[in-house]
């Protein structure tokens, strides 16, 4: 971690190369399969999705501009093509992800405790608070006045939605952290495997740091 406080770190972070903006493509690439075509449902109210995986290599293999760079023109193209319009909030907190991840993980570090950190920052921070906040503006999360929530949690939220605002409707908030609670230790897993075969891979496939 204390590498990413010198200024060589940040600027290995933005050397692009035909190799790196290649494997850069192919990542944006996976994320978009994986992310939009082969989410396993489980039950009707969860999905296991692979889509992070790409995201997670990149900010691994090739820091966090890299990570961000990929997270963010993955959300964009694979929205175009599946589910638009674009919400530009949605593609901040996806960029956000790729940060993480590159923050956390890179250079090619993948053992238990970064992928348990990087994880709950992402399960928690981006996939829940932010994304929950940038779907309820968009119309895809119910909302409330906020009568419904408990006055300590009320107060909690005051600084984003004061007083009289509509804000993300308590029932939903509830589903969307039991989802995150589920999905993180499963990403946690997925993560920690695929990192060590990556990290397995012959040297002459992946010439990044």
């Amino acid at each position: 971690m204390k590498n990413m406080f010198r200024a060589a770190y940040w600027r290995e972070c933005v050397r692009f190369d035909a190799y790196k903006l290649c494997l850069m493509g192919v990542l944006v690439a996976l994320q978009i399969v994986l992310g939009r075509i082969t989410a396993i449902p489980v039950g009707s109210w969860l999905r296991i999705s692979f889509g992070f995986l790409p995201v997670a290599i990149a900010g691994y293999l090739l820091g966090p501009v890299c990570g961000m760079l990929v997270a963010a023109v993955a959300d964009i193209l694979g929205t175009l093509v599946f589910t638009p319009p674009i919400i530009w909030g949605l593609v901040l907190v996806n960029a956000l992800t790729g940060l993480l991840f590159g923050l956390v993980l890179y250079p090619r570090k993948g053992g238990w405790v970064r992928c348990i950190v990087s994880l709950v920052l992402v399960c928690f921070v981006c996939n829940f608070l932010l994304n929950t906040h940038f779907l309820a503006q968009a119309g895809w999360v119910s909302v409330s006045d906020g009568t419904e929530w408990p006055a300590f949690f009320r107060s909690l939220v005051l600084p984003v939605y004061p007083e009289g605002a509509m804000v993300p409707n308590w029932v939903s908030v509830t589903n969307r952290l039991i989802k995150q609670l589920v999905a993180c230790p499963v990403n946690v897993v997925m993560l920690y495997f695929v990192l060590r075969a990556v990290n397995k891979m012959p040297k002459n496939m992946l010439r990044v740091k």
